[in-house]
């Protein structure tokens, strides 16, 4: 039989080793924590502002698409804006929406108060951050574009 060769380590060797993966961990676990913490929050933060950006332009846009006074087109709006907030995977708690409508276009706003998670323990204004999402889709009515191009080049040929 072969003898294996080779040193042993003494227990003090290892003790010394296993000290200093301990020293190791206690300063890399807390960071790697922190660190994913800190991903987590951001990636919702992203989720939420897409989400506003997203829901707001889809409501104007399919406002825009409604035959009708401005009014109507409010109401479309906001019927919209109900149904693709339901949706959301986060609950939103302050959404303060303004939807204006005019012969050329649709806009929505809107507004929310997110509350950053974990900081709720410090002062109010420090845990919340302000997410404001506006966007505006134009009218697309062809025919009434077209004759108006064809006044106005009228317009232009005999003045």
């Amino acid at each position: 039989m072969k003898k294996r060769s080779g040193r042993k380590m003494s227990e003090e060797t290892c003790s010394r080793l296993n000290a200093y993966m301990t020293l190791e961990a206690c300063f890399i676990m807390p960071i790697a924590v922190i660190l994913t913490a800190f991903l987590l929050i951001l990636s919702l933060y992203l989720y939420t502002v897409c989400f506003l950006n997203q829901a707001a332009y889809i409501a104007a846009f399919r406002a825009s698409l409604t035959e009708g006074a401005g009014y109507v087109r409010e109401e479309k709006a906001g019927e919209e804006l109900e149904k693709l907030l339901l949706e959301a995977l986060i609950s939103l708690p302050e959404t303060q929406r303004e939807i204006t409508a005019s012969s050329s276009g649709v806009t929505v706003v809107l507004t929310t108060q997110w509350t950053l998670p974990g900081l709720s323990i410090l002062p109010a204004d420090v845990g919340t951050l302000q997410i404001k999402a506006e966007k505006e889709a134009l009218v697309r009515d062809a025919p009434a574009f077209i004759r108006g191009m064809r006044k106005l080049s009228g317009i232009t040929d005999s003045g």
